[in-house]
């Protein structure tokens, strides 16, 4: 028997159930038949979202959310090193320039990600 979910209040740092929807495909995962059942997805990404907008420790993530900080930091640092966040950046940029909401005239490049050449000479 499932616990009944209850709903907190939200942070402006949270998803929209439209917005988790588009990124679900990318992080959902395989169930293990055996052990802890998953954590919630859509509490784990709006827990990472709340520690990175305001800028808190893990351990201070509010007792609200459904997931514990731990859960989320794990997440957090799996999904950096296997490239999740990089291929939802993609795949949302993808679907924005789609629809035409990108306006890449005003796109700049930042000159720290340019890699300069080695032993370059001054004139």
């Amino acid at each position: 028997m499932q616990q009944q979910k209850q709903k907190r209040k939200s942070y402006p740092s949270d998803l929209t159930e439209k917005q988790f929807q588009l990124i679900e495909p990318l992080i959902r995962r395989q169930r293990k038949k055996t052990g802890r059942p998953p954590a919630d997805l859509f509490e784990v990404i709006n827990g990472i979202l709340y520690v990175l907008s305001t800028g808190c420790r893990w351990r201070d993530l509010p007792h609200d959310f459904n997931v514990h900080y731990v859960t989320c930091y794990r997440h957090f640092i799996k999904w950096v090193k296997n490239g999740t966040f990089k291929k939802i950046f993609e795949e949302l940029k993808h679907k924005a320039d789609k629809k035409n909401l990108l306006h890449w005239r005003n796109a700049y490049l930042d000159a720290s990600d340019v890699k300069s050449k080695k032993g370059a000479k001054d004139t």
